[in-house]
């Protein structure tokens, strides 16, 4: 196939892309499709926003505020980790160290955080990770991580609609109401309650009123959730106010009760928690001003729920051991446990709207990815139509109802699990493209130089022709290191993939970045793309494998997709027609 394509180095007209495989016959088919160039073609910039300028956001509004971004990203973060997951990770992984679960989980993001928003300045159309690696790393990669972040976005509301049912139950209790089990954890297979399935109706009746309220609108949706996000920071705030009236500093004393590696392990799971600052930019086609509002959105979102994570984790255990703090509704229940059960209602209460709110963002998010990748041709056209309403109307009731039976059939638990490592995953694709992008020069542009030293100039072009290839194996050391660390290795094997990671790291450090953008700059290139790559692929390391082994297989799905729908759908196949026919070249 590669034989119609004129030489590069000889005539210098080389396609952009692979050709259209329309007129193939069936053994080049399966050449062109699992052909590198076919698997690593990238999206151009230009005409991704193009494409978003001539259709006004695919059909979206520019009617969100920088107000409204940031209410979406704090409703979308603080909701899932504090009433969610903090008592899991305290009662069984961390203990009163859970607090730094969360700041090693916060450094991670934070790093991630400056990478999304150079990427969601530079391109901001809707798609969030899958149309940052669309541009940077190639089509195969985005698509994997654009389907894999329904694991970030879709199974998240199916989790946080977990955490709601609990406070439910928790604040029906306060009444003496008691809520069967078979309407809100029916375990069919286990009596521990810690299985693979726990089956919840009451969990689908916020994932169908929350998908209702979307199909309303972006702007009007966008109001209930500022008023809902409002309550949810007040709640935290009356949280932490009144709980430390009641702390007991010797609940402390055993501050690490299960170690550093507990530390560690718990970060992977309040993970889930920071998904939130990332989903803002996905609502890139309904800002009024997306190159100003989205890396500010994405950064505050980070730094008001790290604040109030630190805040409410180390009240909740100064007020009980962490033994004794709830797995299924920690906030409200704790004040139950002390003698409070006003303050407990009043929490229950609060928190059964506020996480109405958190389920509401995440369904938000998942139809503009479905969206931005159907436009792409990668995904069926159905998701890429909008209603009279500008809503994505068929994304978001197929996210509604796949959101809706996972969290009426599987464990929370499980779901965390699995959301984190999606979540983790985009991340680490994030920061890798911001390196690859800074050092490779924009098209048609003959560097100066590549090193930042001029006696390293030799060394320094081949190591940004060969950028790729370094971050793989930097990909790999990470990894290693991280195995090595959670199964309790020997120290001499983690030292080797040290030195490894440190000698990718110093021979990046030499190259001079090709390509600087004129919007927010990620400061202090490469080492804060490198280190987000660490942080994210070690905590990947210290989730459970059976966990690992689902993503795998949500992948492998999603890669079949891909090789059977997507890559014959793909728009670049009609860019890669164009050009041939403007270079004069043609199939036969």
């Amino acid at each position: 196939i590669m034989s119609q394509f004129p030489d590069s180095a000889s005539e210098g007209t080389a396609l952009l892309n692979p050709i259209d495989p329309t007129g193939l016959s069936g053994g080049q088919k399966v050449k062109w499709l699992f052909s590198l160039d076919t698997l690593t073609r990238k999206a151009d910039v230009d005409e991704v926003l193009a494409r978003e300028a001539a259709s006004e956001g695919g059909g979206l509004k520019k009617v969100l505020t920088i107000w409204d971004i940031i209410a979406y990203g704090i409703a979308y973060t603080v909701g899932s980790g504090i009433f969610v997951t903090v008592g899991q990770v305290a009662n069984q992984q961390a203990g009163p160290a859970v607090l730094f679960s969360f700041v090693v989980a916060a450094f991670a993001s934070l790093l991630s955080a400056f990478c999304y928003a150079e990427f969601s300045a530079r391109i901001p159309v809707a798609g969030s990770a899958y149309t940052f690696a669309y541009v940077a790393l190639g089509e195969l990669i985005a698509w994997l991580i654009g389907w894999n972040l329904t694991l970030e976005y879709a199974i998240s509301g199916s989790a946080v609609a977990k955490g709601w049912a609990n406070y439910v139950v928790s604040f029906l209790g306060v009444f003496h109401v008691e809520v069967p089990s078979w309407l809100h954890g029916y375990h069919p297979w286990d009596t521990t309650g810690t299985g693979f399935f726990s089956l919840s109706l009451l969990s689908v009746i916020i994932i169908v009123l929350c998908t209702g309220i979307l199909l309303l609108g972006a702007k009007e949706s966008a109001w209930f959730n500022k008023i809902i996000t409002v309550l949810n920071v007040a709640v935290l705030l009356f949280i932490i106010i009144v709980g430390s009236t009641r702390v007991n500093t010797a609940n402390w004393d055993n501050f690490f009760p299960f170690g550093v590696r507990g530390v560690f392990q718990g970060a992977g799971q309040v993970f889930f928690a920071y998904i939130g600052f990332d989903s803002v930019t996905t609502l890139a086609s309904e800002s009024a001003n997306p190159k100003r509002d989205l890396p500010l959105g994405v950064i505050t979102t980070l730094g008001i729920a790290t604040a109030l994570y630190i805040a409410v984790s180390l009240v909740l255990t100064g007020m009980l051991n962490y033994q004794d703090v709830s797995k299924d509704a920690p906030l409200s229940n704790a004040f139950f446990s002390i003698g409070l059960p006003w303050a407990g209602g009043i929490v229950a209460a609060i928190s059964v709207t506020t996480l109405m709110a958190t389920t509401l963002a995440s369904l938000l998010s998942q139809p503009r990815i479905f969206m931005q990748m159907a436009q792409d041709g990668l995904f069926f056209s159905p998701f890429k139509t909008v209603n009279s309403r500008q809503v994505p109307l068929f994304g978001t009731i197929v996210t509604g109802v796949l959101a809706a039976i996972l969290a009426f059939a599987i464990n929370l638990d499980a779901l965390a699990d699995m959301i984190s490592i999606g979540t983790l995953l985009a991340f680490y694709v994030v920061c890798g493209g911001i390196i690859v992008t800074r050092l490779t020069p924009q098209a048609g542009m003959v560097p100066d130089r590549y090193a930042r030293i001029a006696a390293l100039e030799g060394l320094a072009r081949e190591v940004s022709r060969s950028s790729v290839w370094i971050l793989i194996v930097f990909t790999i050391a990470s990894c290693g290191l991280g195995i090595n660390y959670n199964s309790a290795g020997p120290m001499w094997l983690s030292i080797v993939w040290g030195v490894i990671l440190f000698l990718c790291f110093a021979l990046l450090a030499v190259c001079r970045d090709q390509f600087r953008p004129a919007s927010f700059k990620c400061p202090w290139s490469p080492m804060i793309p490198l280190l987000g790559m660490l942080c994210n692929l070690f905590i990947i390391t210290s989730r459970p494998w059976d966990s690992c082994i689902r993503v795998i297989v949500w992948s492998i799905i999603g890669a079949l997709i891909y090789f059977f729908y997507g890559a014959w759908n793909s728009q670049l196949n009609k860019r890669g027609s164009r050009s041939e026919k403007i270079n004069g070249h043609h199939d036969d």
